[in-house]
Protein backbone atom coordinates (compact mmCIF):
# COMPACT_ATOMS: atom_id res chain seq x y z
CA UNK A 1 0.00 0.00 0.00
CA UNK A 2 1.63 3.47 -0.93
CA UNK A 3 1.50 6.12 1.78
CA UNK A 4 0.00 9.28 0.81
CA UNK A 5 1.94 12.39 0.54
CA UNK A 6 -0.29 13.72 3.64
CA UNK A 7 0.12 10.85 5.70
CA UNK A 8 4.45 11.32 5.12
CA UNK A 9 4.74 13.27 8.44
CA UNK A 10 2.71 11.03 10.44
CA UNK A 11 4.93 8.45 12.11
CA UNK A 12 1.93 7.87 15.60
CA UNK A 13 -1.24 8.55 16.89
CA UNK A 14 -0.61 11.83 18.43
CA UNK A 15 0.88 13.31 15.05
CA UNK A 16 -2.96 13.53 13.84
CA UNK A 17 -3.72 15.53 16.34
CA UNK A 18 -1.05 18.09 15.96
CA UNK A 19 -2.07 18.38 12.03
CA UNK A 20 -5.53 18.47 12.58
CA UNK A 21 -4.74 21.47 15.18
CA UNK A 22 -2.86 23.39 12.29
CA UNK A 23 -5.84 21.96 9.59
CA UNK A 24 -8.83 22.84 11.42
CA UNK A 25 -10.57 26.43 13.31
CA UNK A 26 -9.93 26.28 16.52
CA UNK A 27 -13.83 26.05 17.42
CA UNK A 28 -13.90 22.91 15.28
CA UNK A 29 -10.57 21.71 16.73
CA UNK A 30 -11.85 22.42 20.47
CA UNK A 31 -15.33 20.37 19.68
CA UNK A 32 -13.24 17.77 18.73
CA UNK A 33 -10.70 17.06 20.72
CA UNK A 34 -12.03 18.43 24.07
CA UNK A 35 -13.99 16.63 26.76
CA UNK A 36 -16.59 17.67 29.31
CA UNK A 37 -16.02 19.42 32.11
CA UNK A 38 -12.56 19.43 33.11
CA UNK A 39 -11.21 16.41 30.63
CA UNK A 40 -11.17 13.57 33.97
CA UNK A 41 -12.55 10.97 31.95
CA UNK A 42 -10.58 11.71 29.24
CA UNK A 43 -7.48 11.49 30.93
CA UNK A 44 -8.64 8.59 32.70
CA UNK A 45 -9.31 6.87 29.99
CA UNK A 46 -5.68 7.07 28.38
CA UNK A 47 -4.16 6.48 31.51
CA UNK A 48 -6.02 2.96 32.11
CA UNK A 49 -4.99 2.33 28.01
CA UNK A 50 -1.22 3.29 29.16
CA UNK A 51 -1.02 0.65 31.72
CA UNK A 52 -1.07 -2.26 28.85
CA UNK A 53 2.18 -3.40 27.67
CA UNK A 54 3.46 -5.31 25.22
CA UNK A 55 5.86 -8.49 26.77
CA UNK A 56 8.13 -9.51 24.11
CA UNK A 57 8.35 -13.23 23.18
CA UNK A 58 10.87 -14.53 21.69
CA UNK A 59 11.27 -16.93 19.10
CA UNK A 60 7.59 -17.68 19.85
CA UNK A 61 5.87 -18.77 15.71
CA UNK A 62 3.33 -15.55 15.28
CA UNK A 63 2.41 -16.90 12.10
CA UNK A 64 -1.32 -17.94 12.85
CA UNK A 65 -2.01 -15.15 15.15
CA UNK A 66 -4.98 -13.08 14.46
CA UNK A 67 -6.97 -10.33 15.78
CA UNK A 68 -10.18 -10.87 13.97
CA UNK A 69 -13.24 -11.11 16.09
CA UNK A 70 -17.07 -12.08 15.62
CA UNK A 71 -19.60 -9.62 16.76
CA UNK A 72 -23.24 -9.90 15.32
CA UNK A 73 -22.41 -12.80 12.70
CA UNK A 74 -19.82 -11.34 11.60
CA UNK A 75 -16.20 -11.39 11.31
CA UNK A 76 -14.17 -8.35 11.77
CA UNK A 77 -10.31 -7.82 10.89
CA UNK A 78 -9.93 -5.68 14.56
CA UNK A 79 -11.84 -6.16 18.13
CA UNK A 80 -12.47 -2.19 18.02
CA UNK A 81 -13.79 0.37 15.70
CA UNK A 82 -14.95 4.17 14.94
CA UNK A 83 -16.90 5.42 17.42
CA UNK A 84 -19.73 7.95 16.53
CA UNK A 85 -18.76 11.64 16.32
CA UNK A 86 -21.20 14.57 15.58
CA UNK A 87 -21.23 16.59 12.98
CA UNK A 88 -18.05 14.57 11.77
CA UNK A 89 -18.73 16.43 8.35
CA UNK A 90 -17.66 20.03 9.52
CA UNK A 91 -14.22 18.45 10.91
CA UNK A 92 -13.67 17.15 7.12
CA UNK A 93 -15.66 17.13 3.72
CA UNK A 94 -18.19 14.46 4.09
CA UNK A 95 -16.63 12.96 6.92
CA UNK A 96 -19.01 10.16 7.59
CA UNK A 97 -18.85 8.86 4.37
CA UNK A 98 -14.79 9.31 4.91
CA UNK A 99 -14.78 7.23 7.66
CA UNK A 100 -17.61 4.58 6.92
CA UNK A 101 -15.07 3.86 3.48
CA UNK A 102 -12.04 3.81 5.90
CA UNK A 103 -13.79 1.21 8.32
CA UNK A 104 -14.99 -0.51 5.29
CA UNK A 105 -11.48 -1.10 4.03
CA UNK A 106 -9.58 -1.99 7.27
CA UNK A 107 -12.86 -4.28 8.40
CA UNK A 108 -13.72 -2.84 11.38
CA UNK A 109 -16.82 -1.58 12.45
CA UNK A 110 -17.93 1.88 11.81
CA UNK A 111 -21.08 3.91 13.59
CA UNK A 112 -22.55 6.36 11.71
CA UNK A 113 -23.71 9.85 14.84
CA UNK A 114 -27.43 10.12 15.63
CA UNK A 115 -26.19 14.10 15.27
CA UNK A 116 -24.52 13.54 11.64
CA UNK A 117 -24.88 16.42 8.51
CA UNK A 118 -24.69 13.09 5.81
CA UNK A 119 -28.40 11.22 5.13
CA UNK A 120 -28.40 7.83 6.33
CA UNK A 121 -29.29 6.69 2.97
CA UNK A 122 -26.02 7.95 1.44
CA UNK A 123 -24.11 6.43 4.15
CA UNK A 124 -25.33 3.00 4.11
CA UNK A 125 -24.99 3.32 0.41
CA UNK A 126 -21.34 3.42 0.54
CA UNK A 127 -20.91 1.40 3.61
CA UNK A 128 -23.50 -1.17 3.95
CA UNK A 129 -22.23 -2.92 6.79
CA UNK A 130 -21.75 0.81 9.38
CA UNK A 131 -23.30 0.85 12.50
CA UNK A 132 -26.13 3.46 13.54
CA UNK A 133 -25.84 5.30 17.04
CA UNK A 134 -29.41 6.66 18.39
CA UNK A 135 -30.53 9.49 21.59
CA UNK A 136 -33.79 7.40 22.31
CA UNK A 137 -35.62 9.87 24.46
CA UNK A 138 -38.79 8.97 26.70
CA UNK A 139 -41.78 8.98 23.74
CA UNK A 140 -42.08 5.72 22.03
CA UNK A 141 -43.80 8.69 18.99
CA UNK A 142 -40.48 10.40 19.22
CA UNK A 143 -38.74 6.91 18.97
CA UNK A 144 -40.54 4.83 16.59
CA UNK A 145 -40.16 7.06 13.53
CA UNK A 146 -36.61 7.20 14.41
CA UNK A 147 -36.13 3.39 14.38
CA UNK A 148 -38.67 2.87 11.19
CA UNK A 149 -36.11 4.86 8.80
CA UNK A 150 -33.33 3.21 10.46
CA UNK A 151 -34.26 0.28 9.41
CA UNK A 152 -35.35 1.35 6.15
CA UNK A 153 -32.04 3.04 5.27
CA UNK A 154 -30.50 -0.32 5.88
CA UNK A 155 -29.06 -0.38 8.84
CA UNK A 156 -28.82 -3.58 10.73
CA UNK A 157 -27.02 -2.99 13.71
CA UNK A 158 -28.15 -0.16 16.39
CA UNK A 159 -26.59 1.47 19.26
CA UNK A 160 -28.57 2.62 21.68
CA UNK A 161 -26.52 5.96 23.60
CA UNK A 162 -26.71 5.55 27.93
CA UNK A 163 -24.33 7.77 28.64
CA UNK A 164 -26.21 11.30 28.51
CA UNK A 165 -28.87 11.27 30.60
CA UNK A 166 -28.41 14.95 31.71
CA UNK A 167 -26.67 17.83 29.62
CA UNK A 168 -22.85 17.61 29.58
CA UNK A 169 -20.84 20.52 30.83
CA UNK A 170 -18.46 21.26 28.08
CA UNK A 171 -17.27 24.00 29.09
CA UNK A 172 -14.24 23.95 26.41
CA UNK A 173 -16.58 24.23 23.56
CA UNK A 174 -17.25 28.16 25.05
CA UNK A 175 -13.70 28.77 25.34
CA UNK A 176 -13.23 27.78 22.39
CA UNK A 177 -16.37 29.26 21.28
CA UNK A 178 -18.10 26.71 19.48
CA UNK A 179 -21.68 25.98 18.99
CA UNK A 180 -24.89 24.25 17.21
CA UNK A 181 -25.20 25.87 14.80
CA UNK A 182 -21.96 27.92 14.56
CA UNK A 183 -22.57 31.57 15.01
CA UNK A 184 -20.70 33.73 12.47
CA UNK A 185 -18.79 36.28 13.98
CA UNK A 186 -15.20 38.40 13.40
CA UNK A 187 -13.34 35.41 15.03
CA UNK A 188 -15.22 32.86 13.40
CA UNK A 189 -14.47 34.79 9.91
CA UNK A 190 -10.62 35.31 11.09
CA UNK A 191 -10.64 31.53 12.20
CA UNK A 192 -11.55 30.94 8.27
CA UNK A 193 -9.31 32.79 6.51
CA UNK A 194 -6.48 31.58 8.81
CA UNK A 195 -6.96 28.17 7.89
CA UNK A 196 -7.76 28.22 4.43
CA UNK A 197 -7.67 24.17 3.99
CA UNK A 198 -10.14 23.84 5.69
CA UNK A 199 -11.76 26.75 4.51
CA UNK A 200 -12.11 25.71 1.06
CA UNK A 201 -11.11 21.90 1.34
CA UNK A 202 -14.56 21.40 4.02
CA UNK A 203 -17.02 24.44 4.35
CA UNK A 204 -16.90 26.03 1.16
CA UNK A 205 -17.00 22.65 -1.01
CA UNK A 206 -19.86 21.77 1.27
CA UNK A 207 -22.13 24.93 0.99
CA UNK A 208 -21.07 24.45 -2.86
CA UNK A 209 -22.33 20.64 -3.09
CA UNK A 210 -24.67 20.22 -0.82
CA UNK A 211 -25.85 23.59 0.59
CA UNK A 212 -25.85 24.54 4.26
CA UNK A 213 -25.17 21.41 6.66
CA UNK A 214 -27.88 20.44 8.98
CA UNK A 215 -28.88 17.26 10.76
CA UNK A 216 -29.60 14.60 8.22
CA UNK A 217 -30.58 11.75 11.48
CA UNK A 218 -32.87 13.28 14.02
CA UNK A 219 -36.43 12.57 13.34
CA UNK A 220 -39.65 13.79 14.94
CA UNK A 221 -43.09 12.94 13.87
CA UNK A 222 -45.05 15.42 11.22
CA UNK A 223 -48.57 14.09 11.67
CA UNK A 224 -49.93 11.36 9.23
CA UNK A 225 -46.85 12.11 7.29
CA UNK A 226 -44.10 10.63 9.46
CA UNK A 227 -45.59 6.71 8.33
CA UNK A 228 -44.11 7.73 5.52
CA UNK A 229 -40.66 8.73 6.89
CA UNK A 230 -41.02 12.40 6.57
CA UNK A 231 -39.10 14.13 9.05
CA UNK A 232 -38.22 16.88 10.27
CA UNK A 233 -34.77 18.13 12.13
CA UNK A 234 -34.69 18.74 15.89
CA UNK A 235 -32.11 20.15 18.27
CA UNK A 236 -28.42 18.81 18.26
CA UNK A 237 -28.12 16.95 21.73
CA UNK A 238 -25.50 17.93 24.32
CA UNK A 239 -23.63 14.62 24.23
CA UNK A 240 -21.59 13.77 21.45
Amino acid sequence: MTQSKALANILSMADFEREAEKRLPRPIFGYVSGACEDCHSLRDNRDVFAEYEFIPRTLVDVSDRSQQVEIFGKTYSAPFGMAPMGITAMSAYRGDIVLAEAAKQANIPMIMSGSSLIKMEELIERAPDAWFQAYLHGKTEDIAPLIDRVDAAGFKTLVVTVDTPASSNRENNVRTGFSTPLKPNLRLAWQGVTHPRWLFGTLLKTLWHHGMPHLKTRLRPVGPQSSQQTSRVTSLPEGN
